[in-house]
């Protein structure tokens, strides 16, 4: 009898797809890996990188583990059939929190459901390559932390689906284990919500620079240097350096003209709730 896990991937060739059967296609002793897709451009990209595509009718309900790399907006649709296919004491595996928490992922009592997503390469790890300081996204040579929840199920399967969501984006320096809602907290929340936000509008704002005249690369320079230094400095990475008094000031006057003064509401539950409503239906938006 195989020793090996048995995961499939649906979604197998679209983006997240091809990032996580890339690192699980590495380690064949351990995983016997089959790649499912249903869309013409996905089954031409599996079939480019030497790999051939099995029906989910045939690979599901002979799998361990079952990892769901398709669309939040498609989850509902998508988890129902392929769900329904899944062998009893057998793993689900989903790339992002918000279906589970809009409770728009199927389920079964029979089976474990778990949550994982990347955190994605941080500034603060060193990295050891070239390659590796280069791979912003992460999952192919730069080291990146992940989280993991349970969304229900049975712990031994949860362990080893931890293991898997590891594989997936590898190399992982740490998998933190939380809640679902916890990771919903984190994405949309603290990485969408606000800090895309702020993030873009900064991006925008280097348009501006280059418009009135600055160098774009000064203005990138800066603003790159800036966020490195600030970000350590207020999670508290630089001991007891503080920024100076006119900097509080302007941040101050930063969020009465370019933030809210009540942003710290995206932390309330209801609010959680209604903004992943929206980003799931956005043609029936609840905030």
């Amino acid at each position: 009898m195989s020793n090996k896990l048995v995961v499939s991937v649906i979604g197998a060739g679209g983006k997240m797809g091809v990032r996580t059967t890339n690192n699980l296609a590495k380690h064949p002793d351990s995983i016997e890996l089959n790649f499912c897709e249903n869309a013409e451009a996905g089954i031409k990209n599996i079939k480019e990188r030497g790999f051939a595509v099995t029906a989910a009718e045939v690979a599901v309900p002979r799998s361990d583990i079952v990892v769901l790399a398709v669309p939040d907006k498609i989850m509902k649709d998508v988890s129902v059939g392929i769900v329904k296919l899944m062998t009893p004491d057998s793993t689900c595996i989903i790339l992002d929190p918000a279906a589970a928490v809009a409770k728009e992922l199927a389920l079964r009592d029979d089976c474990t459901f778990v949550v994982t997503h990347p955190c994605h390469p941080s500034f603060f790890l060193d990295q050891d390559t070239y390659e590796a300081r280069h791979d912003y996204f992460g999952g192919v040579a730069a080291k990146q932390d992940i989280v993991v929840a349970k969304i229900q199920g049975n712990d031994d399967n949860f362990a080893k689906a931890r293991t898997v969501c590891e594989i997936m984006f590898s190399p992982v320096e740490n998998s933190y284990v939380m809640s679902v809602r916890d990771i919903a907290f984190l994405e949309p929340t603290l990485v969408e919500l606000l800090g895309a936000t702020t993030l873009y509008a900064m991006a925008e704002t280097v348009k501006e620079a280059e418009r009135r005249g600055i160098p774009r690369a000064a203005a990138e320079s800066f603003l790159a240097g800036h966020v490195y230094n600030l970000t350590a400095n207020f999670l508290g990475k630089l001991g007891n350096t503080k920024v100076s008094d006119a900097c509080l000031v302007a941040i101050e006057l930063g969020n009465k003209l370019v933030l809210r003064e009540d942003w710290k509401k995206i932390w309330d539950d209801e609010v959680l709730d209604k903004v992943i409503a929206t980003m799931l239906h956005p043609e029936k938006p609840q905030i």
